[in-house]
């Protein structure tokens, strides 16, 4: 309705105005004509004032803004104002130029030479004189027009858009009543059902489809709900039993394993004394096959002293009888014990060993932490061929972990879950007893566990394996020590240094000379890596070090900077550099950072950073 409307009355509008500029045309033209053919006589005559009458009265009858008569380049006579005449150099185009506010119209007045003799006029103006009459009028009435045909489209619109919303507040109650209240019904109740309230059900208020699909959703629901209380009542009597089996498998797993921690004394003694006879044979002067079979006792005993004892700390474990006595203690002691017991047996295989050394102290329990360090490196120099071992603590985000690492044949993902399930061997189909006894990562796990974590792995096939798990962290005990640095030095330790150089060799020695100190580091020779390092720790550092000269066009300044913009502006920061040029001094001491010159001194290097943290 409201198109139909507005396209009726653009065009009755624009036809309206059309016929009023026409109208307003035709009657300046009109006008011009019969008053150019009033006055031809009177004006070659030499009756001026009577023109003049003439114009002036077409002046105020037909409300003409100006008229004028033009003869020999000049007005004659001028009835109105004459600044509204067109200038005469306009006039020849007064037929086509049209004014936002005039209408301009000429017309020629001129008298053809005649046989006849008319005593009013003189001989010389009868032949070939002329004249121009000029009619200026108003467009006013046109505007007028307009705004009165405006005002009767935008009434006729208004209503029409009156009648358009009358029709569709109709059309919207009635769909409100007859479709959208039932729809909503419908989507409420579906979303209920969703939500697992089965028991809600539709208002059948609709016939037609809306009624059969109210029904329908009806029907559907009540089954729902049938099904549900079916599937319930199934999975309580299946939970029942399912129970019941858990609880008899752990009670007979339960007696297995206490049975077994129970008997390790009465299962130890023979083979004890089986050990004893062994030894006792070897003494003597024994040669040929009775040696043989001497060392084959001895082998089978060892065998099953391991056998045994594996079965039985495995027992120990699932009977939950392996008491944790936890304690802090330097990680120092449980390095070098390793060290010390397989190095040899590294020696032996043709494998490097390394063990690194670390300062920190843990809290855990020494025992057990050692027995699953034990049997990761035993496993661990077990499938290593070539290369070495590397035994690590590190730190992170989360405190310390120990970590183990080989270049042996690596682990197929397929069984990185099932190599800590019991007597699980990759490598081993004909169950050789050198080749261990598929408990030692059981147990590992086991210990982990009781420790309150858990063993990780990381393999590659044929490029080795890392196996890694975390322990607590704990401050050594307080000893009286006399320090190097000023009474006024504050405590280094738990402080989180960011640390910016592009120098592998000085990163490495600091990474040494902070962890002495027990100060954290976030270091690297990239500002950007460095601040998702810190990002992954998930805190701020306490300091920020960096060298003055980095890669990629950057200054320590810059890395600074930027650390601030992530972390915060308050960061004390400090710069090292070995550069002692003008323009580099110029450049940090504009920029208020504190400057450190290399090479520089720990005691030095701890006095400064005491100093900056104090600050």
């Amino acid at each position: 309705m409201l198109l139909a409307v507005s396209l009726f009355a653009s065009y009755f509008a624009r036809q309206g105005l059309a016929d009023a500029e026409q109208q307003l045309q035709q009657q300046g033209r009109d006008m011009t004509r019969q008053l150019a053919e009033a006055v031809t006589f009177d004006l070659f005559s030499g009756n001026l004032p009577y023109v003049k009458r003439l114009l002036d009265f077409e002046h105020n009858a037909r409300e003409a803004i100006a008229i004028g008569i033009i003869e020999d380049g000049n007005w004659i006579l001028v009835s109105g104002s004459l600044t509204q005449l067109p200038a005469l150099a306009d006039i020849p185009s007064l037929d086509t130029t049209q004014n936002p506010r005039y209408l301009y119209f000429s017309q020629l007045i001129g008298l053809t030479a005649s046989p006849e003799q008319d005593p009013y006029l003189e001989l010389g103006h009868r032949d070939g004189r002329r004249a121009l009459l000029v009619t200026v009028l108003s467009r006013e009435p046109v505007r007028e027009a307009r705004q009165r045909i405006s005002r009767a489209v935008l009434g006729m619109a208004g209503l029409a858009l009156l009648l358009a919303l009358l029709l569709a507040l109709l059309l919207a109650w009635r769909l409100s009543i007859r479709l959208s209240r039932p729809l909503h019904n419908i989507t409420q109740t579906v979303g209920q059902l969703a939500d697992g309230a089965l028991s809600k059900r539709v208002p059948q208020v609709s016939s037609g489809e809306l009624g059969e699909l109210e029904s329908g959703i009806n029907r559907m629901a009540a089954a729902l709900e049938e099904n549900q209380r079916d599937l319930e009542q199934r999975i309580r009597i299946a939970t029942r039993e399912l129970v019941a089996r858990k609880e008899a498998a752990e009670a007979a797993a339960l007696a297995k394993s206490r049975f077994l921690a129970a008997a390790s004394h009465d299962l130890r003694q023979p083979l004890h004394a089986l050990t004893l006879l062994v030894a006792a044979l070897r003494e003597r002067t024994l040669e040929g096959e009775a040696r043989r079979l001497v060392e084959h006792i001895d082998d089978s005993a060892s065998a099953l002293e391991g056998l045994l004892n594996a079965l039985l700390d495995l027992s120990k474990l699932d009977a939950g009888v392996v008491a944790v006595h936890t304690e802090c203690f330097p990680a120092r002691r449980t390095l070098d014990n390793l060290a010390s017991q397989f190095t040899p047996q590294a020696r032996e295989k043709g494998l490097r060993l390394r063990v690194h050394d670390s300062d920190c102290w843990l809290q855990s329990d020494p025992i057990l932490l050692e027995r699953i360090l034990n049997n990761l490196v035993s496993n661990a120099l077990r499938y290593t061929d070539q290369g070495g071992v590397l035994v690590g603590l590190r730190r992170d985000a989360d405190g310390l972990r120990f970590e183990v690492r080989d270049s042996g044949r690596g682990i197929p993902l397929a069984f990185r879950e099932r190599i800590f399930e019991e007597y699980f061997q990759l490598e081993n189909p004909e169950r050789h007893r050198n080749k261990g006894l598929g408990l030692g990562l059981a147990i590992v796990a086991r210990l982990a566990r009781l420790l309150g974590g858990g063993v990780e792995v990381a393999s590659t096939r044929g490029h080795g394996s890392c196996f890694r798990f975390r322990v607590a962290r704990c401050q050594p005990p307080e000893h009286p020590v006399v320090a190097e640095a000023p009474l006024f030095t504050l405590p280094l330790t738990g402080i989180l240094v960011a640390f910016i150089d592009d120098d592998e060799q000085i990163l490495e020695a600091m990474m040494q000379v902070f962890e002495q100190w027990g100060v954290e580091m976030a270091a690297g020779s990239d500002v950007a890596a460095v601040r998702d390092e810190l990002r992954e720790l998930g805190r701020a550092p306490d300091l920020i070090l960096s060298d003055y000269r980095l890669g990629g066009g950057l200054t320590g300044i810059d890395a600074v900077r930027l650390l601030r913009e992530a972390f915060g502006e308050e960061i004390p920061a400090a710069l090292l550099t070995g550069d002692t040029a003008p323009e580099t001094i110029q450049a940090i001491n504009a920029s208020g950072l504190a400057l450190l010159h290399k090479p520089l001194k720990p005691a030095k290097l701890r006095a400064f950073l005491s100093h900056l943290r104090g600050v």
